[in-house]
């Protein structure tokens, strides 16, 4: 089985029954949906779509709702700009503009906080201001990079104070929906601080959100912050398009092996986006260097890559998806397994245990669990089998579908009885094929089944030997 997960974000593109049928058999593990595009109606037909075909191929494929965040965006243009090198510009907080040298920015809160010498990057960063003068309601500013501008481009302004909520009116509608859709994961965008996530998950709490919380990490601020935010999330995401924006491009190489290897540590997934496999939205096949990008972002250690204009609206999604799968199993020949890292607390510490039994006795692990804390503690030790994974609840085996090496099985009742529960385990795997009778099996389980926290045991068995008994029993 592939270790690292990959994500397709669904658009235009892709969002037909027959397409998202190809994508599950060939290999996406998660539907991204951007809700800063497409309506309710469309999502919730590509949900309903992705879930009817998990079953019908039985594999359990995540759905990430993508919320849209605090995304800063131009205002209404007449007409499409052209900004040539040394232009001489106002930003104004109006929504609609006809004057060419008037750039609407209808962000008056955010306005007042730019001073002299900031940089205003615009269209991911393709177009560049410099702000030399402002009264704290216009601004005026200079180009140094030119470009063409059109109505609601995307603004980056690096080392800006921006005072708005991490969630907006327009996100906490499409939580609502997601709530009522049961989606899997939740991705907070331009996450800054600590306070971010907080706030994040307790409004998603008020409303009865189950799904686990992704941080985006666009911004420098979240970089700063990286320690603190990672102890309020399961999953955080290299967003390397706006963060190329707003630190230096040069950095960002850096930059995403560090957050990986720090959320390593932590027990939390980490996930790599942007341009991976830019070039097939209009090619089938990728450059050599984005090929090169997916292996090293494998090597780095990350459990998901994210695929995005490829899949969502390019003219090869399928194709993209092939490339990402044959790429990241070609790079885990060469994975270096089983790491060795501290633990912070008890389902570490069983996890760390039932790792070096895997790597000692060459065993295969079993895990059954509750909220899938267990079987993301121990693919964090990276063991070289797939972690076979059994759950009391749909939802929880779904999210586990991006976690690296776990391979989600099936939804199996509460059984107090240990030894009733490990047979019911053994019976399963056996049947689908995932063991054989002369494997060696580590299994980690809890003492009561169906409650989370409660993971304390590691048991080897042999199969044939336990079978045996069994028999004779």
């Amino acid at each position: 089985m592939r270790k690292t997960k990959i994500i397709a974000t669904i658009g235009p593109a892709s969002r037909s029954p027959e397409v998202l049928e190809q994508l599950v058999l060939a290999g996406m593990d998660c539907a991204r949906l951007n809700f800063s595009h497409g309506t309710l109606d469309e999502h919730a037909e590509v949900i309903g779509t992705v879930r009817a075909l998990s079953k019908k191929h039985n594999r359990h494929v995540a759905i990430l709702q993508d919320l849209g965040g605090i995304k800063l965006r131009l205002g209404t243009l007449s007409e499409p700009v052209q900004l040539n090198h040394g232009d001489e510009v106002i930003i104004g907080p109006e929504a609609i503009s006809d004057v060419p040298e008037l750039i609407p920015f209808p962000e008056p809160t955010v306005i007042k906080n730019l001073r002299a010498g900031n940089l205003v990057y615009i269209s991911d960063g393709t177009i560049c201001l410099e702000v030399f003068q402002t009264d704290g309601v216009r601004v005026n500013a200079r180009v140094r990079n030119g470009g063409i501008i059109s109505s609601y481009k995307g603004l980056n302004l690096p080392g800006v104070n921006i005072d708005h909520a991490v969630i907006t009116d327009d996100d906490k509608r499409a939580i609502d929906f997601g709530v009522e859709q049961d989606v899997d994961w939740v991705g907070i965008s331009f996450v800054r601080t600590l306070e971010d996530m907080l706030y994040a998950k307790a409004y998603l709490s008020n409303v009865g959100s189950k799904s686990l919380v992704m941080a985006k990490l666009e911004r420098g601020e979240g970089i700063d912050n990286l320690e603190s935010i990672l102890n309020e999330v399961d999953c955080v995401m290299v967003a390397r398009g706006d963060l190329g924006v707003e630190i230096a491009m040069e950095r960002v190489p850096l930059v995403q092996k560090e957050i990986v290897r720090k959320a390593g540590i932590k027990g939390k997934s980490s996930c790599i986006a942007t341009q991976m496999l830019r070039s097939m939205v209009v090619s089938p096949t990728p450059t050599r260097a984005e090929v090169s990008d997916i292996s090293n972002a494998v090597l780095d250690g990350c459990d998901s890559i994210l695929l995005s204009d490829e899949i969502a609206v390019g003219e090869y999604p399928v194709e993209a998806v092939r490339v990402a799968d044959i790429t990241i199993r070609e790079a885990e020949k060469m994975y270096p397994y089983y790491n060795d890292l501290p633990s912070t607390d008890r389902t570490q510490a069983i996890a760390s245990s039932a790792s070096k039994l895997l790597e000692a006795l060459n065993s295969k692990p079993i895990v059954i669990t509750s909220t899938g804390r267990a079987a993301m503690q121990l693919s964090r030790f990276r063991p070289e089998k797939d972690i076979i994974v059994f759950g009391h609840d749909e939802l929880v085996l779904r999210q586990l579908a991006l976690t690296w090496g776990v391979n989600p099985v099936s939804v199996v009742p509460e059984e107090p009885n240990i030894g009733k529960l490990v047979a019911m385990l053994i019976k399963e795997s056996l049947a689908t094929g995932l063991i054989s009778e002369n494997d060696l099996v580590t299994m980690v389980h809890g003492f009561m089944t169906g409650v989370a926290g409660t993971t304390n045991t590691v048991q080897v068995l042999d199969v044939q030997e336990y079978l045996s008994r069994e028999g004779r029993e």
